[in-house]
């Protein structure tokens, strides 16, 4: 029989029909039948069945729950641990499962739920699985789960989805769209929504692959600083240390660590510090290139203490879990242990308390996991995943605690409850163009992780890994500058120890460029940000997440929006033009001003210093003037020649026969005033700047005053004026 069982008003699609997941009992099985109505207010159909527990069909263990509107709920009980199937009857088109290298759309591929540090060629490995996804036909699934779950999709079974997973508890949640907007907006409801760090953190970052000395770090603040490099954020990796992992610094590697802290944050930057969650019994040689050498039989000074009570991971016999990893031979702390994550934090905090001001969460992939057991006794075999999470969160809690909200993560590996924490990063990647594991994929991980929930992502600009080619490529670094400008962080880092200088005066000098764009969209890359805290709409958008229903937007998958008005076309290998689609609307070239009809594809020109950018049609972009080096505050460092943020804001008009409004950081909106050739800024006040692009006008006035137009360097036209609480400006 037919039992109907939840009922919900698609919130989306009004004047449809509702959606209906009902439960349909058979003899010995059970199926679910979920229909919604898709884009054109056509019922979809979507069947659940072959439901399995260790082989045998379950009937009467399934429950169906409405979580919120179009949000439901399946969940199955077993008295054991065992291994959970189901399928579902799509073949369609998906997006999402996390951080994945290789492609967008993942039909007729098989992905693992498995956090894995895959060194080289990843293929569908990831650092960061997320176990959801959005069909086409217009609804997602979250399997809640950390375990190393399969998805089959349309591989096995040409006509089916075909899910595994390992729990004792099986549960996953249907998401009515049918946008893929609305999916992730519910998905993120649920699953944990980007958290915000402070501004500074939007501001370039500066790291290398191993600083010698102290000289190596204050070269790096210095030259910055010299060479007129906006950035805020000063990475130091490892070795660091004493030792791997007791949070002292090394008084052999930094001759004197607090007056470097000091100097660092008097030039208005930040510090971040690379660790892992191993504490070493023997200890890899470093060697002044930077690689590990021999393996030397000196434990980390806090070794002894955490074996001792007891705060490792342990094997199944109660003795501790000794492996080996990249940086020697050691132990990983066991989080679901309070009593060591207490410890553990009280050792981190010796770093917080020298002057970090985050960190960057390197390891704790699931693979580094072997047969263990866990001081919660769960299955740890459904918990790998789980330990990066545990970990972050450990991590984060300890720099609430004490630094309130004024700290930054970097972390690699993760999965959903460790998504929304800021920032990742992509893992180490080839310095190269290569599409297996260089550039290409970086931009595909990044899009993929937008489409998982993950909105605060970015990469090592220029490549970590050390490739055939050892001379620095200014052409890579050019092209992954463009790039990582119009993406959420922007951070050089090399095995090479690279720094900008390095690659050539012209590489250079379209880096100062990019590096000072990046900075002066701060207020419209934060706002993004910001949205994506109230609604999981991510910072980059890939053209599928706007436009689902246009067949050339889902097959142009190295293209994305970057906020609500950029669209962004990275060059990906060593040319000077590519193939840009346009997706509906009217653009305009944010270098030419020339303008394009959507809905079409372009060879765009792109010489070495010129990214593909475009710009919505009446768009106002909101920055700041691009003097500023440090979004650290003002009164926060004692260089008073670096400035900051401060009361200067510019909003950039483009143009179009309607402005389409804004709202910045800070909560001002601007926007189409009652008549065309009119805009109104609302909001706290600022030292306000309206530049013209692409048009000059022959006055304008602010509340019927006449204010002077100034011509800048390249001929576009501004005004600046006091803004105070609302201000209304014509021109003609």
């Amino acid at each position: 029989m037919r039992i109907p069982v939840l009922l919900a008003l698609a919130a989306s699609v009004p004047n449809f029909a509702r959606a209906d997941l009902t439960l349909v009992a058979k003899p010995g099985a059970a199926e679910l039948q979920f229909t919604f109505p898709d884009n054109r207010g056509v019922t979809q159909r979507l069947t659940l069945d072959r439901f399995r527990f260790d082989g045998r069909p379950v009937a009467s263990r399934l429950r169906v729950r409405l979580l919120a509107p179009g949000v439901h709920e399946v969940t199955a009980d077993a008295p054991t641990v065992g291994e959970w199937e189901f399928a579902l009857g799509d073949l369609s088109n998906y997006y999402g499962f996390g951080e994945r290298f290789d492609r967008l759309d993942h039909v007729h591929s098989i992905l693992k739920n498995e956090s894995r540090n895959t060194v080289g060629v990843k293929g569908t490995d990831t650092y960061k699985p997320v176990p959801f996804f959005m069909s086409l036909r217009g609804y997602g699934l979250w399997l809640d789960t950390y375990s190393d779950a399969t998805f089959d999709l349309n591989v096995t079974d040409a006509a089916r989805i075909r899910v595994g997973v390992r729990s004792k508890r099986l549960r996953f949640v249907l998401i009515e769209g049918p946008r893929f907007s609305t999916i992730l907006d519910r998905f993120t409801a649920l699953a944990g929504r980007q958290q915000l760090p402070p501004y500074w953190a939007f501001a370039p970052w500066k790291a290398r692959d191993f600083h010698r000395n102290r000289q190596e770090v204050e070269e790096d603040i210095d030259r910055y600083r010299r060479l007129g490099l906006p950035a805020a954020v000063i990475l130091i990796d490892s070795p660091w240390a004493t030792n791997y992992n007791t949070y002292e610094f090394n008084p052999k590697q930094f001759d004197n660590a607090p007056e470097m802290v000091r100097h660092l944050h008097d030039e208005g930057f930040k510090l971040v510090l690379w660790h892992t969650s191993w504490i070493n019994q023997k200890t890899a040689e470093p060697r002044e290139d930077g690689f590990t050498g021999k393996l030397l039989p000196v434990a980390a000074e806090n070794f002894a203490e955490a074996e001792r009570k007891g705060y490792f991971l342990l094997r199944p016999d109660g003795t501790t879990y000794i492996a080996d990893w990249w940086k020697g031979r050691g132990s990983l702390i066991d989080f679901t242990n309070p009593a060591a994550k207490k410890w553990w934090q009280s050792q981190v905090g010796k770093a917080i308390a020298a002057g970090a001001d985050g960190f960057k969460d390197d390891d704790a992939e699931g693979n580094f996991i072997g047969d263990v057991k866990l001081a919660s006794g769960e299955d740890v075999g459904m918990e790998r995943n789980r330990y990066a999470v545990d970990y972050n969160r450990a991590v984060a809690e300890v720099l609430t605690e004490r630094k309130g909200t004024d700290w930054v993560l970097c972390q690699r590996s993760g999965t959903t409850g460790s998504h929304m924490l800021p920032f990742f990063w992509g893992g180490d990647n080839d310095a190269s163009f290569t599409p297996a594991n260089g550039l290409p994929t970086v931009v595909t991980a990044g899009l993929n992780a937008a489409l998982s929930g993950i909105s605060l992502w970015m990469s090592d600009l220029g490549g970590y890994n050390k490739t055939a080619r050892a001379d620095p490529d200014p052409v890579l670094f050019a092209r992954w500058t463009e790039y990582s400008a119009f993406s959420p962080g922007m951070e050089v880092m090399s095995a090479y120890n690279f720094g900008p200088w390095d690659y050539g005066d012209e590489a250079l000098r379209i880096f100062r460029q990019y590096s000072v764009l990046h900075m002066s969209l701060f207020p419209y890359r934060y706002a993004a940000a910001q949205e994506s805290a109230r609604t999981g709409m991510p910072m980059m958008r890939p053209l599928v997440l706007m436009h689902q229903d246009d067949p050339e937007a889902r097959a142009a998958d190295t293209e994305y929006y970057f906020g609500p008005d950029l669209l962004v076309a990275p060059v990906l290998s060593p040319v000077t033009q590519r193939a840009v689609y346009l997706p509906e609307g009217n653009w305009i070239d944010y270098w030419t001003g020339k303008k394009f009809a959507g809905r079409q594809t372009l060879a765009a020109e792109a010489p070495l210093d010129r990214i593909p950018l475009y710009v919505r049609e009446g768009a106002i972009l909101p920055k700041i003037p691009e003097d500023v080096m440090t979004l650290v505050p003002a009164n926060a460092y004692a260089d008073r020649s670096v400035k900051s943020l401060d009361e200067r804001r510019t909003y950039e008009v483009y143009p179009g026969d309607r402005l389409a409004a804004i709202r910045d950081f800070e909560g001002r909106t601007a926007g189409p005033g009652p008549e065309s050739r009119t805009v109104t800024i609302e909001g706290p006040a600022a030292r306000v700047t309206i530049r013209f692009r692409f048009r000059t006008p022959r006055s304008v006035t602010l509340e019927g005053r006449p204010l002077t137009l100034v011509t800048g360097p390249e001929g576009e036209a501004s005004v600046e004026f006091d803004h105070k609480d609302r201000s209304a400006l014509r021109w003609e």
